[in-house]
């Protein structure tokens, strides 16, 4: 195994292999069953609502996306005027989940490596393989991403994958909750 790899296996032992890697199976298929949830209650599809934890996820922690996807779809058939001032998460975040709310054509709006990724993961797709700065971090590098970094960390992970045997998607979450050390 390569030294990012061996890094977050000793990562998932640490937490413990089993509780991780279960944990890393439910959690993407947790994440749709939010989207399902939040569609049905605001006559959305459940792809839009996973496009919107996309664009709405970096920098923030789980719990505050889910919570301002939730306020952005209350929000979404409002006049501006009446939206929340603040949804907990960054203001350009919170205008492209505005965006992808209401745009008839959103997932033009869901660009860049981690968040197309993290949308396609989020829908069901076992690869890519989401890289984000809490990957990053597990790796022993800083929370920048780069296209270095995306390949190491993919590599790392399909590898991990491979001798555990998940997904990549779901080696990314297991090794993601278990660095984060927080339950799914």
């Amino acid at each position: 195994m390569t030294t990012i790899a061996n890094k977050y296996f000793h990562t998932l032992s640490a937490y413990g292999i089993d509780q991780a890697i279960e944990e890393g199976k439910d959690w993407y298929p947790n994440a749709y069953k939010f989207c399902k949830f939040a569609a049905k209650h605001h006559d959305v599809t459940p792809q839009r609502v996973a496009a919107m934890l996309a664009v709405t996820s970096p920098r923030a922690r789980w719990s505050k996306n889910t919570l301002a996807v939730a306020m952005l779809l209350e929000d979404m058939h409002k006049p501006a005027y009446k939206h929340q001032k603040y949804y907990g998460i960054l203001s350009a975040n919170a205008r492209k989940g505005m965006l992808v709310a209401n745009d008839r054509y959103y997932s033009r709006h869901v660009t860049g490596p981690k968040v197309s990724t993290f949308y396609l993961n989020i829908l069901g797709w076992q690869e890519p393989v989401t890289v984000d700065s809490i990957m990053s971090k597990a790796a022993g590098y800083g929370s920048d991403v780069n296209n270095r970094i995306r390949t190491e960390v993919t590599d790392a992970v399909n590898t991990l994958g491979q001798v555990i045997g998940l997904s990549p998607r779901d080696t990314q979450a297991a090794v993601w909750i278990a660095y984060r050390g927080t339950p799914a």
